[in-house]
Parts: C-alpha cells; sequence; structure tokens
C-alpha cells in the first residue's frame, strides 16, 4: 500500500523546516525508511508521486502468437489441453491457473461450451 502524496509531502516540508527525517516520519507514523526516500526522491526526482510499477513479463508472452492460433483453430480447447501442447511444441511447461491467470490479464476470453458451437 502506498501513502497519500498529501502525507509525503507533509513529510518533505517538515524535513525543510529542520526537523530530522526520523522525527518526521514518527510524528506522521510512517517508516524512517519511507520518510527518508520521500526526500530522496524530492531532492532527486523533484516530486513524491507513487512510482508507476513496471508490467510484469510472463514467460508465456513470446508464445502469445501460438496459443491465440490454437484457440482459433479449435476453440473448444480446455486449459490442460492447452498446457499439453505448450510442452509438445515448445518444451514449456506451466499449470493450468498459471495459463488461466495469463489469458485473463491478456484479456483473452474464450469459454469451451457445446451449445455455442
Amino acid at each position: 500500500m502506498s501513502l497519500s502524496q498529501d502525507l509525503r509531502l507533509r513529510i518533505v516540508d517538515l524535513v525543510a523546516s529542520g526537523v530530522s527525517r526520523r522525527k518526521a516520519a514518527q510524528r506522521f507514523k510512517v517508516s524512517a525508511s519511507s520518510a527518508i526516500r520521500f526526500v530522496k526522491q524530492a531532492d532527486e526526482l523533484g516530486h513524491v508521486e507513487v512510482k508507476k510499477r513496471k508490467k510484469r513479463s510472463s514467460k508465456l508472452d513470446p508464445h502469445r502468437a501460438d496459443i491465440l492460433t490454437w484457440i482459433a483453430e479449435q476453440p473448444d480447447l480446455t486449459l490442460a489441453q492447452l498446457c499439453t501442447r505448450l510442452i509438445e511444441t515448445h518444451g514449456l511447461r506451466v499449470g493450468s491457473s498459471t495459463l488461466d491467470d495469463w489469458l485473463r490479464a491478456n484479456q483473452i476470453s474464450y469459454k469451451k461450451n457445446g451449445s455455442r458451437q
């Protein structure tokens, strides 16, 4: 959880007025390392905004085209069958929950439903 920008600014302003980083941290009930980090960020970057997180890459990302092709060719594939194809084709062993999480994160949706076919 990140602290609000307002609280970060108040800590930086208090330190700028001459109070130590640790005393400022105690006053606002945050860790000393956070106060030190906020002041350092304000000095180096000129702001105390929350840093944006980098998107994590997945070992499935390089095989995206193959997975999408398999789904397009045979829309009733199960997650287990997709996992088996990944092993056979690329030697990549992943669990069905990992594949499901990856599909959801990439907003790839398909349902195995006999009545739609």
